[in-house]
């Protein structure tokens, strides 16, 4: 288990509601919303984010059968996608829920059939087609020959096509705008033909906010439900061209102190040696570490809030526990709140903050913190 007592992170409905409208209002009628709530709802909590949104949208994505069934279970009833992968074990579970599921493949589809064929029901797949992300998906000359062959399977009728964007979130969208090209082409060629293509989606949270050809009739909102920008050059983009929508972020993360020391000059803190105190010193430990993902790369220059103050983190970050200088933050307490993302006063530490430290993308920052602490709507 992990530590739910001194370690939470709160999850603000109200952003969610707030990034969710926005959405709305920037897409207006025609375009349906679909929120992506997969890998625990992007660190957030899926069943927590799940509940707050799926009253306002058409539809849920997930990545795999597993999470769509979790949400079922919840007495959620709104459409959800699988966006990627199934184990075949699982596909009679999702028979009569409302569950669309992938085919990227002609070998998935034969097995999606034959589990329907044995329960003599009939289930709703979306094509996956690869238009350059080279992931799942069918490349664009086999989608004729692996589309006329699902039709003729029982127990399957294809609903609708999707795709994923490789390039949407930077300043050159030229890769986007070819693969937005190709899309359309399968689209309208599939609809010719006599192939139910009437659900589309391609555009992701980037393209829908900076490239209106992509988005079709349905849209996939991803780290901007949550209110992270999916990249700088997303921001700059859309703030050079259209009117600005406010982004609020969702999540905040917070944990306790739990020991208060004083050492003196020449002291060296945590694994490594790494640091060495170049004055005498007051140290807070928390009880959070990398097993509850906040990332070791942050060792050394990392911070966090502390009555309102910034708090740096001193030697290497541990499995559970980080150590910060609280020596000019006049005050301080056992027991108190440290904030690892979120404000405090007039301070923020942002998830872009702590992804541009540790080298990596805002994405995963939120994603890897562990699902065992406790997320409370606030």
């Amino acid at each position: 288990m992990a530590n739910n007592h001194l370690t939470w992170l709160e999850i603000s409905k109200s952003a969610l509601l707030n990034n969710l409208a926005a959405f709305h209002e920037l897409l207006g009628a025609g375009v349906s919303i679909m929120p992506i709530v997969k890998s625990n709802a992007y660190g957030h909590g899926v069943l927590e984010v799940a509940k707050i949104v799926a009253p306002t949208s058409d539809w849920l994505g997930v990545v795999s059968l597993d999470e769509a069934l979790v949400i079922r279970k919840s007495g959620i009833k709104t459409p959800i996608l699988v966006l990627s992968f199934f184990n075949e074990k699982n596909i009679s579970l999702a028979a009569g829920k409302n569950i669309v599921l992938p085919v990227f493949d002609l070998e998935g589809a034969k097995t999606i059939s034959r589990v329907m064929k044995n329960l003599h029901k009939t289930i709703s797949v979306h094509l996956k087609v690869d238009v350059g992300t080279t992931r799942l998906g069918i490349l664009p000359k086999d989608v004729f020959r692996v589309a006329k062959a699902v039709q003729k399977l029982p127990g399957l009728k294809i609903t609708g096509i999707f795709s994923h964007l490789a390039d949407s979130e930077n300043f050159n969208q030229e890769y986007t705008n070819k693969q937005i090209k190709t899309f359309n082409s399968i689209c309208q060629a599939l609809e010719k033909n006599g192939y139910d293509t009437k659900v589309r989606h391609l555009a992701c949270s980037a393209a829908t906010i900076i490239n209106p050809s992509s988005r079709n009739n349905l849209v996939r909102i991803g780290i901007s439900l949550y209110g992270l920008w999916p990249s700088k050059d997303t921001k700059a983009l859309y703030e050079r061209h259209f009117n600005g929508f406010k982004l609020r972020p969702a999540l905040s993360w917070h944990t306790s102190i739990i020991q208060l020391k004083n050492v003196p000059i020449n002291t060296y803190v945590g694994y490594g040696c790494t640091y060495k105190t170049k004055r005498r010193t007051k140290i807070a430990v928390l009880p959070i570490g990398y097993w509850d993902g906040y990332d070791r790369k942050l060792s050394n220059h990392g911070e966090v809030l502390i009555r309102s103050r910034r708090a740096r983190v001193l030697g290497r970050i541990c499995m559970n526990m980080t150590m910060v200088d609280v020596t000019d933050i006049p005050g301080v307490r056992i027991g108190e709140r440290a904030t690892l993302i979120g404000v405090q006063g007039k301070e923020m530490i942002s998830a872009e903050e702590l992804a541009e430290k540790a080298g990596t993308i805002n994405y995963e920052i939120v994603t890897r913190i562990n699902p065992l602490l406790k997320r409370r709507v606030v």
